[in-house]
């Protein structure tokens, strides 16, 4: 009986991790616009920039999104508890949402360093911690790591077409056509993992040009759900 139990906290506990850790990443074909999605206890998601700004949350209607593929994918209500911080706490969150459901968000507060005040500290049990101040400027207070998962940009060294873009999200590689490739191509993403995008360039035809020629719309690589939109 012992035994049996243990188990069953064993995987409540681990569920838990899991479910707070960063599970869907929406993008455009740029990946200029991106979101991080991380999914809660409670199964909603919670939309979050590369610097560490909680953008919305609600719940994910898959059926709704692949009939409108369209970024940013929209969320349904999430119908649970929600509160938000009060007037007289630190003035970098109040009012912003302190607890979706069983996950407590806390935030960066006005004695911690300039740069991040304001920034997510923790989502539950997913702690955030951001590149700073002294690091390269194209991705300076940008996420560095949010619980087991890392975070690289592309340098203010690298191509015009690449700076500040994501250079790998958990050990993903991503990469990006560069400005001296075709005007119509130029910047947007060229490989997501071992999986290679194409696209239409300037000599095809007018209404193709620049288009999606190949490559995923969506696709999990381990535990995280990539989608490319238009």
């Amino acid at each position: 009986m012992k035994r049996t139990l243990l188990l069953f906290f064993s995987c409540m506990i681990s569920s838990a991790l899991f479910a707070q850790g960063l599970s869907v990443i929406s993008m455009d074909r740029t990946g200029d616009k991106l979101l991080l999605s991380f999914r809660t206890i409670d199964n909603a998601l919670i939309n979050v920039s590369k610097d560490g700004q909680l953008l919305s949350y609600g719940m994910e209607n898959l059926q709704r999104q692949n009939l409108h593929w369209i970024f940013p994918p929209q969320l349904d209500p999430y119908m649970g508890r929600i509160e938000n911080y009060s007037d007289i706490d630190d003035v970098n969150f109040r009012g912003k949402v302190k607890y979706i459901g069983q996950t407590m968000v806390t935030y960066y507060a006005s004695y911690d360093k300039e740069e991040l005040r304001g920034k997510i500290k923790t989502l539950g049990t997913t702690d955030f911690v951001y590149y700073e101040s002294y690091s390269d400027k194209a991705f300076a207070g940008n996420i560095q790591r949010a619980g087991n998962t890392n975070f690289t940009y592309y340098s203010s060294f690298d191509n015009e077409a690449m700076k500040g873009k994501f250079k790998t999200i958990a050990g993903t590689g991503l990469s990006y056509y560069s400005s001296f490739d075709d005007k119509a191509i130029k910047g947007r993403i060229k490989n997501i993992g071992s999986e290679n995008f194409t696209y239409y360039t300037s000599f095809d035809r007018k209404g193709y040009q620049g288009a999606q020629k190949s490559g995923f719309l969506t696709k999990y690589m381990g535990n995280i759900r990539y989608q490319v939109f238009p």
